[in-house]
């Protein structure tokens, strides 16, 4: 049971750190990006994911659900990092399937899908988003990097 409870939130924690759109209707208010969410005005985006990252930094860390926190984030113009930490103990056999499941293609296919393709400046500027995910003794478990490269990889499949 524990085993497929693990590879179920693998599969569904990824993409947390953004709710659907929320940043292209910002980006978008605010004239940083064109028509086609291509940057217009670098240090106004270089501001505005500051603004972004102090605001979700100030709920950190914060519970994803009862076994998984998200502890570290950072947004720049071109590039996320997120940081995910399971806070239920892991023996060896379950940081293997963990790790496999984050890994998977499967994975990759539904961050793309869900959360990559549908921020259309992450698309228009080539932006790259890192997920890092630690065990509960902050050992980590996989680094899952997606960006245009990877998605076009991984849909064409």
């Amino acid at each position: 049971m524990k085993k497929l409870l693990i590879a179920f939130l693998s599969m569904t924690v990824a993409g947390a750190a953004f709710a659907e759109s929320e940043i292209d209707r910002g980006l978008k208010k605010f004239g940083i990006v064109d028509h086609n969410y291509v940057y217009k005005d670098i240090d106004l985006a270089t501001n505005f994911f500051t603004i972004v990252t102090d605001t979700y930094a100030k709920s950190l860390p914060m519970n994803f659900n009862r076994f998984i926190e998200i502890n570290g984030l950072m947004i720049t113009p071109y590039y996320s990092y997120t940081n995910y930490r399971y806070t239920i103990p892991l023996d060896a056999e379950d940081r293997a399937i963990a790790k496999q499941e984050l890994s998977s293609k499967q994975n990759l296919r539904e961050i793309c899908e869900d959360y990559f393709m549908s921020e259309k400046f992450m698309q228009a500027n080539n932006f790259t988003m890192v997920y890092s995910y630690m065990d509960s003794d902050y050992r980590p478990l996989a680094k899952v990097t997606i960006n245009n490269a990877t998605c076009a990889s991984v849909l064409a499949q």
